[in-house]
């Protein structure tokens, strides 16, 4: 028996089952080969290219803080943080499943307002702790409000996610207005239209993340942990059962894939990483209102991954960069500033050119690489 070794790029097979035909020895001859640029708008090329830009841009958004010195521009680039979780939160479910959920903004809420009730209606009013002393709280708040969002995510999207299409749209935006509401007239509880102020910032110790450059760098490290989890997820085995949905649902299911367990899965770990950055906003504002979880919210997250391109990590990104940073440098102008109402305009615009010039998104093009390489063997005798 003749031991089995890799073919090189354009070595044929020697041998081939009966009834496959095998491939040309000229076949990829003339493919020439990707240059840089081009590999990072295509998601093929050298590896290293991959890791070099995103080198860069973490050395870019590291250095950023030192270069801006505007409070106004750190606040600005702490909420695209948010933003970049959300978006890639809510891309496992729409992008990567295939699910339209437009009442994604409720588990942000979960989040929020669970860690001022927490903080402020139970420990400093109920049991009158003195809540500055217990900074520990406010880091394991992230892992208890996410997975609180993500018990709510399972509880709802188990009736939920048996419809389809307009059905379930219609439903999970049903089920954000119904947070909004509950969290507005629960006044007991929520303390209703007036908000829960006084949430404790994040600290380690005497250490308090009260600065806004110390926000920006807490956020950048939630958001690059985040992005290396997702990663992960939609790269794994549930990550191809996910795409296999998305794809195909009928086929997925003929193939042993248990569609309902994945799809409410996916709707969990979106959910999760939605409150956490629930948990992350209210902290960081010391505040929770629930005029911050609008169904415009939803749209807003939806926007983003539309933006960018659905099914891909970048996407997102580059959605919430450009979405939230335009929205803000529109204001400088005299005449948005008179007429406030044409900023929307200008957004919508944008998505409409965006529908009509390049539907898949800006960066929609680049889909996740499920299998870094595939090598074909040869077949050995016998």
């Amino acid at each position: 028996m003749e031991q089995n070794k890799p073919l090189g790029p354009l070595e044929p097979a020697e041998s081939a089952r009966p009834g496959v035909p095998t491939e040309a020895p000229e076949a990829g001859r003339f493919r020439a080969p990707l240059n840089p640029v081009a590999a990072l708008f295509t998601g093929r090329g050298p590896e290293w290219v991959r890791y070099a830009l995103l080198g860069g841009v973490l050395l870019v958004a590291a250095l950023l803080p030192f270069v801006i010195q505007s409070d106004r521009w750190l606040t600005l680039f702490t909420i695209v943080l948010i933003y970049v979780v959300l978006a890639s939160g809510l891309n496992i479910v729409v992008g990567f499943t295939g699910l339209l959920d437009l009442g994604y903004v409720a588990f942000y809420a979960i989040g929020g307002y669970y860690a001022a009730i927490i903080f402020v209606q139970v420990l400093k009013n109920g049991f009158g702790l003195d809540i500055s002393e217990m900074w520990w709280l406010t880091w394991v708040n992230v892992l208890v409000g996410g997975g609180l969002a993500a018990v709510a995510g399972s509880l709802i999207g188990y009736p939920t996610l048996r419809l389809r299409g307009d059905y379930l749209a219609i439903m999970t935006l049903a089920f954000g207005e119904i947070i909004r509401i509950v969290a507005n007239n629960w006044v007991g509880l929520t303390r209703g239209p007036s908000g829960v102020s006084g949430v404790p910032k994040f600290a380690i110790g005497d250490f308090v993340f009260k600065t806004n450059f110390r926000s920006y760098f807490l956020a950048l490290a939630l958001a690059v942990i985040s992005l290396f989890v997702i990663s992960r997820l939609v790269r794994s085995r549930v990550g191809r059962a996910w795409t296999a949905i998305r794809d195909d649902e009928v086929a997925a299911a003929a193939m042993g894939i248990n569609t309902s367990r994945y799809k409410l899965l996916s709707y969990s770990c979106g959910a999760f990483f939605a409150g956490t950055m629930g948990v992350f906003f209210g902290q960081y504002l010391n505040f929770i209102h629930p005029s911050n979880f609008k169904l415009m919210e939803s749209f807003v997250m939806l926007c983003l991954v539309v933006l960018g391109g659905m099914g891909g990590l970048v996407g997102p990104v580059v959605g919430a960069v450009i979405w939230i940073t335009l929205q803000e440098w529109l204001r400088d102008f005299e005449f948005i500033q008179l007429h406030p109402e044409v900023r929307g305009m200008v957004m919508g615009i944008v998505l409409v050119l965006l529908m009509i010039f390049r539907p898949q998104g800006i960066i929609g093009g680049r889909r996740v690489p499920l299998y870094r390489k595939l090598r074909r063997e040869r077949v050995s005798k016998e």
